[in-house]
């Protein structure tokens, strides 16, 4: 997506909030963020009266936004839609980009929803954010192109937590879709998933990546180019406590295109066991550049011993690049019952509409999944394959839209393979610190650093060592 935009010509809608009226809401870090990113923006030469600043501070930060240069309003419902409606909709830009740092949820509608400061559990006020990407991608509001940073949860809260069973909040009205408008829609979590706040720095994890992500960026940032930034950050952390997903929308006439939601693409991607995924960040893109040039990649083993993470590098990457995948991810397994049961039984549960006839041979069989499997690219993971000449059989036809991810302990492979090997000494120290605690592996250093030769730095390894140590009676 390219945006031609002048500073001058750029507008900005900064929202902050840590503190709620429902005070066991309140959260430290969005108003230091919020302040960070319009230090971003005056660094990039955007006039300070271009930005408009809504925070509400906690108490012992109410000191930063008074010292800061920019004038801000509480960050209420009345005074954000204000500042949305009345405001910046009647300035003629090129340019918006908006930054909003505090809770949010999603409705059983599937709707973001942002909450303002003046929210409680008696009164939910709230912004309706699709609706509001459709209000400023409308001839209704005259800054042409846009890009929505935003650091907030997309967590379902029921009706039986409190929620309401009419949410209300405010719902955007718009015009006709704008030909000339562009939108980049960056958001801090998935559906479902809550983004989380690094408490002890006072500022969120996603909020801290895309501020180093923009750092590497001049005036006007590649935004695709900055969400892989930050998505490549994210890939170092535990994707249950930190995920992040990328949406993007943009209006070509009457097209709308955008990143598919993972939670919509079929997927059987077993849960990770690793406690902490470490020094695989570089893996995982070495995985990514492997699968530009190829429709088949094996993860290896340089040890030949097992337990170097292979699984576990190829459950981060189906994790982390699903929504590349817009056909599914499946995952099958060679010990388990026979691989066409396996694709029956992830058609069925996916509902699919085909089912793979039983009067067929195998490669009939196969041959007839391939065909009628739906549209988009599709990641095939055969884990822990002990004899690569049993898969052969069962690979999609080169060159189609198949790609096959393999896991195994052969390393004489006919495909493009990345070898895993044993872990640098003080990833390993990191791990074992995971599992037995930082102040026991600070303590007692030498053993460690030995534990970790002895079971020669693989995680599996370390696991035993570590699940051993901490059995009763083992110290």
């Amino acid at each position: 997506m390219t945006i031609n935009a002048r500073p001058e010509k750029t507008y900005g809608l900064i929202v902050g909030i840590e503190n709620y009226q429902a005070t066991n809401w309140n959260v430290n870090g969005p108003v230091h963020d919020a302040i960070k990113f319009a230090d971003w923006l005056l660094s990039q030469r955007v006039p300070k009266d271009n930005i408009r600043l809504c925070l509400s501070p906690l108490t012992e930060n109410s000191e930063l936004v008074n010292n800061f240069e920019i004038t801000s309003k509480p960050a209420t419902e009345q005074n954000i839609v204000d500042i949305i409606t009345n405001d910046l909709s009647q300035k003629t830009g090129e340019l918006l980009f908006m930054f909003w740092a505090g809770h949010g949820l999603i409705t059983s509608e599937r709707n973001r929803r942002l909450l303002c400061a003046d929210a409680s559990k008696t009164n939910w006020q709230n912004l309706d954010f699709n609706s509001l990407l459709l209000l400023l991608g409308s001839e209704s509001f005259k800054i042409t192109h846009h890009i929505c940073i935003v650091d907030a949860c997309a967590n379902y809260l029921l009706e039986s937590r409190g929620r309401p069973t009419n949410l209300g909040g405010k719902h955007f009205n718009s015009g006709q879709p704008r030909k000339d408008s562009q939108q980049f829609v960056l958001l801090a979590t998935r559906e479902g998933e809550t983004a989380k706040v690094n408490s002890s720095e006072q500022t969120g994890y996603f909020s801290q990546a895309v501020r180093k992500a923009l750092a590497q960026h001049d005036w006007l940032p590649d935004m695709e180019v900055v969400a892989k930034h930050v998505k490549q950050q994210f890939a170092n952390l535990n994707k249950q406590q930190l995920p992040t997903y990328f949406y993007r929308r943009s209006w070509d006439g009457d097209q709308d295109t955008y990143y598919p939601n993972p939670f919509e693409i079929a997927h059987n991607i077993p849960s990770t066991k690793a406690c902490k995924f470490v020094d695989r960040h570089q893996p995982l893109e070495e995985l990514d550049q492997l699968f530009q040039q190829n429709n088949i990649v094996a993860i290896t083993d340089s040890t030949g011993q097992g337990g170097v993470g292979k699984t576990e590098l190829a459950i981060q990457y189906s994790c982390y690049n699903l929504e590349d995948y817009p056909g599914g991810c499946c995952w099958l397994y060679f010990k388990r019952t026979d691989i066409v049961t396996q694709l029956s039984e992830f058609a069925f549960v996916n509902e699919y509409d085909f089912s793979i006839p039983e009067n067929l041979t195998i490669a009939s069989q196969l041959a007839y999944c391939w065909k009628k499997w739906p549209p988009g690219k599709v990641l095939l993971v055969f884990d822990n394959v002990t004899n690569i000449e049993q898969i052969k059989d069962y690979l999609p036809p080169m060159g189609s839209r198949f790609r096959v991810l393999i896991t195994t302990r052969s390393s004489q492979l006919p495909y493009a393979s990345l070898p895993l090997g044993e872990l640098p000494e003080t990833e390993a120290l990191e791990l074992l610190a995971q599992l037995l605690g930082k102040e026991l592996v600070q303590k007692e250093l030498e053993f460690a650093t030995k534990l970790c030769k002895f079971v020669g730095c693989v995680p599996l390894g370390l696991y035993n060592a570590a699940a051993l140590y901490s059995k009763p009676g083992s110290r």
